[in-house]
């Protein structure tokens, strides 16, 4: 009976044992596939319009670079808010520059500020929350551009993932 109780503690312990060892081997690709994956995603190429190098944020040089890519992505992003709203008459141009500018952003439900009213304490009054795709379409329908862009927040690819825009 003894030996029986030793032999299946032994088996226990080897079962365990592999099951350790396999879970290691296991995180290691996991480890190994995420390594790959991020050096990839740092090799595909960024979008025109932002450079970020978030490894050297603190140095007065990047910080330059950043505000003058967000200047650049606020222009570039008007630039389509005015085609889009000035193609009015032309539905399929539109569509293609909306579709264009979707590119900028995260995704089609970045969540779009329309500030109708700041106080002098810096207190702002909003809109109600859109969209940027339902934002564009509405841009679209209306033929034009009343508001100006007042901020944007990007992600560390550079994606627009916030817009607050501000009445002309």
């Amino acid at each position: 009976m003894n030996k029986l109780k030793s032999i299946f503690r032994l088996s226990a312990l080897c079962l365990i044992l592999s099951a350790g060892l396999f879970a290691c081997k296991s995180s290691k690709k996991v480890a190994d596939a995420s390594k790959d994956t991020a050096t990839t995603e740092e090799q595909q190429e960024k979008p025109d319009n932002v450079s970020v190098n978030l490894g050297e944020a603190g140095t007065s040089e990047n910080a330059k670079d950043k505000k003058i890519s967000e200047e650049e992505l606020s222009r570039k992003l008007s630039e389509y808010f005015n085609a889009i709203a000035n193609s009015s008459d032309n539905t399929a141009q539109a569509n293609r520059n909306i579709n264009e500018a979707k590119s900028m952003f995260a995704s089609p439900d970045v969540p779009v500020l329309i500030i109708i009213n700041e106080s002098a304490d810096g207190l702002k009054d909003y809109d109600q929350p859109t969209n940027i795709l339902d934002y564009m379409n509405y841009l679209k329908d209306q033929g034009k551009n009343l508001n100006e862009i007042y901020k944007v927040k990007t992600n560390d690819k550079g994606r627009i993932m916030e817009l607050e825009l501000i009445r002309k």
